[in-house]
């Protein structure tokens, strides 16, 4: 009878926990929610949610593997119950979805001081099988009100005000207001869209000229030495729409493999176009973004060897700019898969350095050829001395290391003057030229386009 009732609890216990982490699974969290919610009405005091998402954890699972992925998890949830009091519930909805309820909440910033602990705590590296990560959640808050009179309806603007704050840019929270509901009804919209834009070829690439300039002050000319190849999507009813939007959708919904493949094909194809058309010594390049998901995928360095291979192109002619966060997501990874770009003969840059991690002893360890000074620290070199000094220090840091720099952003002749001034001979940007489709610069090529004076 005793292992019969024994075997009767374990089952009751599986029915509602999670079997990963040993936290409330949906159906408990639910029932908690609903008794939370009744007392609240009837003491006249608040209950909050918040619905945490990891950021980034496909990224962490296809590369890494599930089992490694499910360890992440467990640590994760100790980790926030480590967060909350007693009296509050942790659960799992699933995947790398995690809910908490805030009983007896007296306003918005008791939960949002419990979303800052929640953030600090994860900040810190975890180590997996001597593997160190970085992670960060995106955190949707709500407290209930007189509109919230079930638990999904909670759960649904947690939620809701969630994916508002990974549309900001991840690794922060926000708290939940009646206009997102809007948003949401917007995203679900952009979401089908961006789906059938992919079907239907609405996709187009802009080129933004990379230019090796010579003295603005003293009217010296420059000339193009490559272009960076940068998505944009025609939209049949809303026009052109912002990279900025639909990227982190994209990466979401995991239709940037097959975006970034075609995007990769395409510049490289168009490149040698130009080459054919414009040739040079050394011949023009062209510069391509991988994003994380693609930074991760096993067969990276393969399908950029066929797309080299079926467009012509010089290995040497194509730069894959990354970002620092995603080269520092795992660092024994990385440096195995930048070893194997560059035994290709790629060129490796990488994109708006100074705004990651900061640190410097990755520089030294990865083959990497350039810098890309990040365009928020070009802005304020005209009247920021902090700025200033920062992109001095970026330049010279790259002479020291033997690497190019190249400056983004640049917008006015002043800020092109002291650049070069300052020894970085490479610029982008609306002074030189805004992004433009193949074909109008195919003209400015030809007419023996010259940058902005």
């Amino acid at each position: 009878i005793s292992e019969r009732k024994a075997f009767e609890e374990q089952l009751a216990h599986h029915a509602f926990h999670d079997t990963l982490t040993g936290l409330p699974n949906r159906t408990l969290f639910h029932d908690r929610v609903e008794r939370a919610l009744a007392r609240a009405v009837r003491q006249g005091h608040y209950i909050a949610i918040l619905f945490l998402d990891l950021d980034r954890f496909k990224v962490v699972n296809d590369s890494l593997g599930h089992g490694l992925g499910d360890e992440l998890l467990i640590q994760v949830a100790q980790r926030l119950q480590d967060c909350v009091d007693e009296e509050s519930t942790v659960a799992r909805l699933g995947g790398d979805e995690f809910t908490i309820l805030l009983e007896k909440v007296t306003d918005v910033t008791h939960a949002t001081h419990v979303a800052e602990r929640i953030a600090t705590a994860l900040r810190a590296p975890v180590t997996l099988e001597h593997r160190t990560l970085f992670i960060t959640t995106s955190i949707g808050i709500v407290l209930n009100g007189s509109e919230h009179s079930r638990p999904d309806d909670l759960l649904r603007d947690a939620d809701v005000a969630m994916y508002r704050a990974k549309a900001r840019g991840k690794a922060q929270y926000e708290v939940y207001d009646a206009s997102m509901n809007t948003q949401a009804l917007e995203r679900l919209e952009l979401e089908t869209d961006l789906r059938q834009a992919v079907e239907r070829g609405e996709f187009e690439i802009y080129y933004q000229p990379l230019v090796l300039h010579g003295s603005p002050s003293e009217g010296t000319p420059g000339r193009i030495i490559g272009t960076e190849a940068l998505i944009r999507w025609q939209h049949p009813r809303h026009g052109l729409v912002s990279p900025g939007k639909f990227i982190p959708l994209a990466e979401e919904m995991g239709l940037i493999l097959p975006m970034g493949q075609w995007i990769l094909k395409e510049a490289c194809q168009q490149l040698r176009k130009w080459q054919r058309a414009f040739p040079g010594d050394p011949p023009l390049l062209v510069s391509v973004n991988l994003s994380a998901r693609q930074f991760q995928q096993a067969t990276l360095v393969a399908q950029i060897a066929q797309v080299l291979q079926e467009s012509s192109l010089l290995p040497k002619c194509l730069k894959l700019e990354i970002t620092e966060s995603v080269l520092m997501e795992d660092a024994a990874a990385t440096l195995e898969t930048l070893r194997r770009l560059k035994e290709l003969g790629v060129q490796l840059s990488v994109d708006d350095f100074g705004t990651g991690y900061s640190s410097l002893s990755y520089l030294k360890r990865f083959p990497i050829d350039m810098l890309k000074i990040d365009r928020s620290f070009v802005q304020g070199l005209e009247d920021k001395s902090g700025d200033r000094a920062i992109v001095l220090a970026i330049i010279s840091l790259a002479h020291t290391l033997n690497l190019e720099v190249i400056a983004e952003g640049v917008e006015t002749r002043q800020q092109a003057t002291i650049l070069h001034e300052m020894g970085c001979k490479i610029g982008q940007g609306y002074y030189f030229a805004r992004p433009m489709p193949a074909a109008e610069l195919t003209e400015h090529l030809q007419a023996g386009f010259m940058p902005s004076s």
